[in-house]
């Protein structure tokens, strides 16, 4: 009778552990999750009580891989022993650092409430790590033409647990140009916190001279742990360039007040794509009058030119001396302007009647010293 009365003492002990050991529960959305070498997985996980007690739980994590970190916060406090309240639940965050350098397959580890309740957790890294860091640009190619500046996002990750400095750089043809900008500073490098990532602008500039075509950019950003590259693709459209000038080159003339003078010009595509809807303007000074004739140029193709003529007539009371017009060709893609100097000189009409009336002036004098002189 006694053995008996043992052994069903003993059975609600133990049944009395077992509900016990239920009272807290550990929670959390996704216990099994993919990731690559170097990721932060970050687990939302819930202290669940179901006792009508308040409950202290001493929260830890067992069986991590080696070499593997974490951290673990209820709030903004790291968590080790969480009190919670009779039929209510505790948020807490834990975040498991992936190290970069690994080999594929599952690693199962688990997080306890001392006594309490285990959750397992598995990851499963999808790929070998043999890199500590990543460059990388969500648009890796741009079209435009041999003027245009290629402004890329790019951005860089260290995947390392400790901080990096990387050495920026570009390996380019002669003539091309980058730059790399963080936080709207041009840099040459950038340091980066363990598993933190930095936004780097690149601007790519094109030789004048290039041609049409595709052309790889490759960069590359360098620790002494690693490097890390990353290939940009630029198209040129073409080139486009424009040049007004005389045909002997010279930016001078002379003009007679009031009279038209007819310049000649040439408008050259100095680019290697053709230009359309070219506008001829001159700019001239007050009274003065200046246009060109055609006003616009259609189509002008690549490495060809066109004459054209600039008919400029200075202002009625224009005094003798020298004036600047300003006279430019232009269109959507490119312009050029340049400045013309103008000399007015005095009509040859008005050179001679001042001769003239010199001579009646000497005539008249001439008269009345015949006339008057012996008196």
């Amino acid at each position: 009778m006694l053995k008996s009365r043992i052994i069903y003492l003993l059975g609600m002990i133990l049944a009395s552990n077992v509900a016990f050991a239920q009272n807290l529960q550990l929670y959390t959305t996704y216990p099994k999750i993919s990731v690559s070498p170097g990721e932060v997985i970050d687990y939302n996980v819930e202290l669940i009580n179901n006792s009508s007690v308040t409950r202290n739980g001493r929260i830890s994590l067992q069986n991590l891989p080696k070499n593997w970190d974490y951290e673990m916060k209820s709030g903004n406090y790291s968590a080790e022993e969480i009190s919670v309240l009779p039929k209510e639940r505790k948020s807490l965050n834990l975040k498991v650092i992936v190290p970069s350098k690994i080999e594929k397959g599952q690693y199962r580890f688990q997080l306890v409430a001392q006594g309490e309740s285990s959750l397992p957790l598995t990851v499963d890294v999808t790929t070998d790590g043999k890199s500590s860091s990543e460059f990388n640009s969500p648009q890796t190619n741009m079209e435009g033409s041999a003027k245009s500046t290629f402004t890329f996002n790019a951005s860089l990750l260290n995947r390392s647990s400790e901080a990096q400095v990387y050495r920026l750089g570009a390996n380019l043809q002669p003539g091309w140009g980058a730059t790399f900008k963080v936080d709207g500073k041009q840099v040459s490098s950038v340091n980066i916190e363990g598993n933190q990532r930095k936004d780097i602008l690149v601007e790519i500039l094109p030789p004048e001279s290039v041609k049409k075509g595709k052309y790889t950019i490759p960069l590359f950003a360098q620790s002494p742990l690693n490097q890390s590259d990353l290939s940009l693709e630029v198209v040129i459209t073409g080139s486009y360039g424009l040049q007004l000038t005389t045909p002997e080159g010279l930016l001078s003339t002379t003009a007679t007040a009031n009279r038209d003078k007819s310049i000649q010009f040439l408008v050259k595509n100095t680019g290697s794509s053709d230009l359309s809807q070219i506008n001829l303007n001159a700019s001239a000074p007050s009274q003065w009058e200046a246009h060109f004739e055609p006003s616009r140029i259609s189509t002008l193709k690549a490495g060809e030119s066109q004459t054209v003529t600039a008919i400029i007539k200075p202002a009625k009371k224009a005094i003798a001396g020298d004036y600047q017009i300003t006279l430019d060709a232009k269109n959507n893609e490119t312009s050029d302007s340049v400045k013309f100097r103008v000399t007015v000189e005095t009509s040859l009409l008005w050179g001679w009647v001042g001769i003239l009336i010199i001579a009646i002036a000497v005539a008249l004098v001439y008269f009345l010293i015949r006339k008057y002189g012996r008196r």
